[in-house]
């Protein structure tokens, strides 16, 4: 509509009045509903306009009697929509920009990949010169992010691999404790193929996370069979040995994993944001200290047998344990520590208190509320 300046002084016209008569006499009301015969009917007026046309005949105002249409003071022509914004492919010339949105809950490289098999079928169809080309692919994200998380994970097991190799003192139970982190590795991701957990940024970094955790147990299981080889009598089996040797630690082994997977039930019932970012991770860390579990007390003794042997005693003097220069100097201070509170449990409860309530006091913002409703 292209109004003319003249023509409004002339008939004495604002041009919101124009736009007023121009929306009333073209506009959608909806006027309830009628019964009849058991029916209901919706009553609503529809705007008439269909043309050009029509709209130059819109009544505007009458001066004595005398109509005043809306083509005495414009003139109505085809348009277009006013533009709000402008896209250009690498400064070259404009260009049509799509962006593709995934539903909630749905795998983003799944999602990625159907698109990309969609597109290729799309292309071929468009007419010649015009193309659907993706100039920003969330999947290259995805990729190095779980590239990079990879190789942090490969990096810990290789670190630990080599820690447990200098503190063990030995290359057999080393190797022992070592087949613990694959299996538990391994385990965990079968469990996330079946509960649908997808590999991503939390869920890789949680098995990052309890690398070194995964080989507590078994560290526990091999130590005790490597001192029980060492103080058994030579004429007794040694798979009877290795047997009494886990049967010792098996309880206290299961008790201790078993606290480490409670601690994370509280990431179990983040709801919103907060569940969706920190629940994977509390999953494979759970299912990786599941399998660390299980290897612990079914394959680690059965490990323990196949490679684990007894010490060669010189001279006829037996080899005292823990004879590793560096086993023993981290024993120097630790076995004072273990015997004080073993000792005096009750001073071992207070310290934790303690420390808890220090927690608390130095970051307040942790601590539950609780309200009444």
């Amino acid at each position: 509509m292209q109004i003319r300046p003249d023509d409004l002084l002339r008939y004495r016209l604002t041009i919101h009045e124009v736009v007023e008569a121009v929306e009333a006499n073209n506009s959608n009301v909806g006027a309830q509903f009628i019964v009849k015969n058991a029916e209901q009917y919706i009553v609503r007026s529809i705007g008439l306009a269909e043309d050009i046309e029509d709209l130059e005949t819109i009544v505007l105002k009458t001066v004595d009697g005398t109509p005043v249409y809306l083509r005495q003071v414009a003139g109505v022509v085809v348009g277009g929509e006013l533009r709000q914004g402008l896209a250009t492919a690498n400064g070259k010339g404009e260009a049509v920009v799509g962006m593709v949105l995934k539903l909630i809950g749905t795998n983003t490289s799944t999602v990625i990949e159907r698109v990309k098999a969609r597109m290729e079928a799309i292309n071929q169809i468009l007419p010649e010169g015009v193309r659907v080309i993706p100039y920003y692919d969330q999947a290259t994200l995805v990729s190095n992010v779980v590239h990079t998380v990879t190789d942090a994970l490969l990096q810990g097991i290789v670190l630990v691999a080599i820690v447990l190799l200098v503190f063990m003192g030995g290359l057999r139970p080393s190797l022992v404790v070592a087949l613990s982190i694959p299996f538990s590795i391994l385990f965990a991701f079968l469990l996330m193929k079946l509960l649908g957990i997808s590999a991503n940024l939390m869920s890789l970094g949680g098995l990052a996370i309890a690398v070194g955790m995964m080989v507590d147990g078994t560290i526990v299981m091999v130590e005790n069979v490597d001192r029980v080889l060492r103080e058994s009598d030579p004429a007794e089996p040694r798979v009877h040995v290795v047997a009494r040797a886990c049967a010792e630690v098996g309880r206290p082994i299961l008790f201790a994993i078993t606290i480490i997977i409670l601690v994370f039930l509280p990431l179990f019932t983040l709801q919103g944001v907060e569940g969706k970012t920190f629940r994977p991770l509390a999953y494979t860390v759970s299912l990786a200290m599941l399998g660390s579990l299980l290897f612990a007390m079914l394959l680690a003794p059965i490990c323990a047998h196949l490679f684990m042997r007894r010490p060669r005693r010189a001279a006829g003097r037996e080899k005292p344990a823990g004879e590793h220069l560096v086993v023993r100097l981290l024993l120097m201070p630790y076995r004072p520590i273990v015997r004080l509170f073993v000792r005096w449990r009750v001073l071992a409860a207070a310290l934790a208190l303690a420390m808890l309530a220090l927690g608390v006091v130095i970051f307040p913002g942790w601590a539950p509320s609780f309200s009444r409703a």
